[in-house]
């Protein structure tokens, strides 16, 4: 199998210049940089590349001329991707060197969509339905494969012909948060599989670093709660919407806040409405998976 690598960066220069040698360890077929719009240093860095700092393969380097957020900025280093297989990892993540080999054989079986990583000890994602609301914590951390709800934004690999398929991330999530949730879900609903695998492992030096960074705590809670909403209305059966609009009226009650969010995500139903598909798999069907 070919293989990509996809690099979302983002003001991530001291990252990208300690973490770059192992992403080439790797030896895929291709690497990937894209770069949205920074305003640090990230993009001269960028441009030195080519003079011979780093070993084959050469690293293709995307620019955006303005900030479009994570979603879109994964989607193009996708676009831009030949191997049937892309590694996506965050600026700040560090593979292991047999990351690549790790997980390969795990694509042998045609069913799977992604393989995401063992970053940091942190598990797979155990989700159920309660109320018309996802739960979802951190399976139990063991040696043993499992199937997971998604496959982490930070550090997975795709079967880039489904992730075609799917359409990659949603630009509704825009700049980021969720995203990866909803393609998890998609995924699932259209019959293909995910996969946690606890000997692929990577680590991941400050989750959510750059998102502390841009926004306070109170718009970031208040995105993420918008996200967090637009997946369901994206991936949740018609009969699971009554107990859905019931449980958000009841937090509305409860926090006054929680308006916020709920109104900031109405403007997208149409194009929410515009892009269900009939699912190959009922919700029911998926969470017995994971109970």
């Amino acid at each position: 199998m070919t293989t990509s690598v996809v690099i979302p960066a983002y003001n991530g220069q001291r990252f990208l210049s300690a973490n770059l040698p192992a992403v080439m360890a790797l030896k895929a077929n291709e690497v990937i940089v894209v770069d949205d719009a920074s305003t640090d240093g990230t993009a001269d860095f960028l441009d030195h590349l080519g003079g011979g700092r780093m070993d084959s393969p050469e690293v293709k380097v995307i620019r955006h001329p303005q900030n479009v957020g994570f979603p879109q900025t994964v989607n193009d280093g996708f676009a831009a991707a030949s191997g049937e297989i892309v590694f996506l990892l965050n600026q700040d993540v560090i593979p292991t060197p047999d990351l690549v080999s790790r997980t390969l054989p795990l694509f042998k079986n045609p069913k799977v969509f992604a393989v995401t990583f063992n970053e940091n000890d942190r598990s797979w994602a155990k989700t159920c339905l309660v109320s018309g609301l996802l739960e979802h914590v951190n399976g139990p951390l063991d040696h043993h494969v499992h199937s997971s709800f998604w496959a982490s934004g930070g550090g997975s690999a795709f079967r880039k012909i489904y992730w075609d398929r799917l359409g990659g991330f949603d630009g509704i999530f825009s700049p980021g948060y969720d995203e990866d949730l909803d393609l998890g879900w998609r995924a699932w609903r259209a019959g293909f599989q995910i996969i946690w695998d606890p000997k692929a492992l990577i680590t991941h030096a400050r989750p959510e670093s750059t998102f502390n960074k841009s926004f306070d705590p109170t718009r970031l809670q208040r995105l993420k709660d918008r996200n967090f909403l637009m997946a369901h209305w994206k991936n949740l059966d018609p009969g699971e919407f009554p107990a859905h609009i019931i449980s958000i009226l009841r937090r509305v009650l409860a926090h006054p806040g929680y308006a916020v969010p709920l109104i900031q995500a109405l403007p997208h139903l149409p194009h929410i409405l515009v892009s269900r598909r009939p699912p190959r798999l009922s919700n029911a069907g998926i969470f017995t998976k994971f109970t």
